[in-house]
């Protein structure tokens, strides 16, 4: 399990429709971005060193390199998360929910409802913003639960790190 994403996808998922206000403005310097990463030779989030970030900002402006400085980091796994789902340990449903924990501002509420709405990682990396709302919807429905359906905003979010991470272990996978 890692969150050393692609710097790469981390820069290009900064989008109206998958990132919080706060990280939009960086939306306008992505292509800067990208190309200080390709400058220098980072590959992974891990790769950014402090001396690309003053590169960043000499470019970009000291704002911008605080505010990526920060982006770059908000999709690492919290592993106390774990603590959460210790009554499923040994049980069928432990490895999808953790995998549905890894994506931000999930608790284990949201990974049980897309869990049991046949959503994972993979699901998300795939189908459709709608498609994942549907499928959420319907379990909601057909077990008369009270929760609500994920916003397609949250849902975008979910689908742009799930494609991240697939990306990243296949990547891994390969290199093996």
């Amino acid at each position: 399990m890692t969150d050393n994403f692609y710097i790469e996808d981390l820069i290009l998922s900064v989008r109206k429709e998958t990132t919080t206000e706060r990280y939009l403005p960086l939306a306008e310097h992505r292509e800067e971005l990208l190309a200080i990463m390709r400058e220098n030779g980072i590959v992974f989030r891990d790769d950014v060193t402090d001396a690309v970030l003053q590169k960043v900002g000499v470019t970009c402006g000291e704002s911008v390199v605080r505010l990526f400085a920060r982006f770059i980091h908000i999709y690492d796994f919290n592993r106390q998360k774990l603590r959460d789902i210790k009554a499923y340990e040994g049980k069928e449903a432990y490895e999808p929910l953790a995998e549905l924990l890894r994506l931000p501002g999930v608790r284990l509420l949201r990974a049980e409802l897309y869990y049991h709405s046949g959503v994972t990682l993979k699901t998300l990396a795939q189908k459709t913003t709608e498609e994942i709302r549907d499928m959420v919807r319907v379990y909601i429905e057909r077990e008369h639960r009270t929760e609500i359906v994920p916003l397609p905003k949250e849902v975008n979010c979910h689908r742009e790190v799930a494609r991240m991470i697939h990306h990243t272990e296949d990547s891994q996978r390969g290199a093996l």
